[in-house]
């Protein structure tokens, strides 16, 4: 895309009309020029100057309203439209176990997506080689240039520091631990690399793209192989000082410390974790699970062993989330991962628990977005930056904003 270049005076004015007509366009997707003007107080001579220079610069174009929306006499309307496909950003979702990736346009629309399983990667330059294989495979798919790529958002398990895209602890990750992942990327990838928490990136995207916008205080909880919380407070992230809030999996419950396990889980997801509800299911004598996916399967069409084992890992997480809450006392607590695929029996058992532990239990739903809710954040956080970047083409030195 074209750079509108920088001067003083009234060029500085300029630019700034620009980015207040591409954030008016930017915000509604498309609008008449009349609607523009209403929106920034600019004069119709000016939004017109101003929709010029951003469709030579190939962020908007101009287009007829649909019919039904037009006067019946004379020419028909035109309106500007914000090209959400003049760029693409990319969201990757990268674990011990899958790399998932999603291109989306600027408006957010998610155009490819790929799921990758991985098996055990011998290092960290393995699981790296996915990743980087993955974004190729759906950037090809999708058709997208690498050169028409505003950002990437990452979501990793462990301890992130986003400002340096750094990752300060992983234990599930082998070799991980002290990676700084965004810059790593960034030299293949070639465009500015963001790197959160997983589970952060998924509370975020649970409430832009899921069904609790209205939820200002909430705990995501994803609950598999590993289980670790996210925060919202009165709709902000919260990461702590360390950037560790949430990291519930951690929670040790035994009067004798347990620590860190040789697998990597922390206690709490040791006795609560996928891996046990299998291994519980085969000590009660469940002879036909293959794995715990079975037994959770079992466990929503209501087999009595199913459900037993469903109620002992769910008391075990009620020990370790009812304090959790007590500190937080969110309005709603949002339960994904794996785990879901128990159904309602979870969310049954689980209450039923936290009402013996907990002095007021929050509102509690399953998950709205699954498997792709790590992903949809790293969209979401690739264009948050991406449009900051955008704006910041015509934004005036000296008020730019913090990337």
């Amino acid at each position: 895309m074209t750079q509108s270049g920088r001067g003083g005076g009234p060029q500085l004015l300029r630019l700034m009309n620009c980015a207040a007509v591409l954030q008016a366009v930017r915000d509604t997707g498309s609008a008449r020029l009349a609607d523009v003007v209403r929106a920034t107080g600019l004069s119709r001579p000016t939004v017109t100057a101003a929709v010029s220079t951003l469709i030579r610069d190939g962020w908007v174009e101009e287009t007829e309203a649909p019919e039904d929306d037009s006067p019946r006499m004379g020419r028909p309307a035109k309106v500007v439209r914000f090209r959400a496909d003049a760029a693409h950003v990319v969201g990757v979702d990268v674990g011990p176990h899958k790399v998932y990736c999603a291109v989306a346009d600027l408006a957010g629309n998610v155009v490819v997506q790929e799921r990758r399983d991985v098996a055990e990667p011998a290092s960290h330059a393995g699981l790296l080689e996915h990743v980087e294989s993955t974004v190729s495979l759906v950037l090809d798919r999708a058709g997208v240039e690498r050169s028409a790529i505003a950002a990437v958002g990452v979501g990793t398990p462990g301890i992130v520091d986003e400002r340096r895209g750094a990752i300060v602890q992983a234990p599930s990750v082998p070799g991980w631990a002290a990676l700084e992942l965004g810059r790593t990327l960034q030299r293949t990838i070639a465009c500015p690399v963001y790197v959160e928490n997983d589970v952060n990136l998924a509370v975020v995207a649970e409430r832009a793209n899921g069904s609790w916008d209205e939820a200002d205080d909430m705990v995501l909880v994803q609950w598999g192989a590993r289980v670790g919380a996210a925060v919202l407070l009165q709709g902000r992230l919260h990461r702590g000082a360390n950037g560790a809030a949430g990291e519930i999996g951690f929670i040790d419950l035994e009067e004798q410390p347990q620590g860190t396990q040789a697998d990597g889980l922390g206690p709490l997801e040791a006795v609560t974790g996928t891996a046990q509800i299998l291994r519980r299911a085969r000590e009660l004598g469940d002879r036909t699970s293959h794995d715990a996916v079975a037994v959770l399967h079992a466990a929503a069409a209501g087999d009595p062993l199913a459900l037993q084992v469903l109620d002992e890992v769910a008391a075990e997480f009620a020990r370790g989330l009812a304090p959790f809450l007590t500190a937080i006392d969110p309005a709603l607590v949002v339960i994904g991962g794996g785990i879901t695929l128990a159904g309602d029996a979870i969310l049954a058992a689980v209450r039923r628990h936290l009402e013996q532990r907990a002095l007021v239990v929050p509102r509690l739903e399953l998950s709205s977005l699954g498997d792709d809710a790590v992903a949809l954040g790293a969209v979401r956080l690739a264009l948050d930056h991406a449009e900051r970047q955008l704006l910041d083409v015509y934004s005036p030195p000296g008020t730019r904003r913090d990337r």
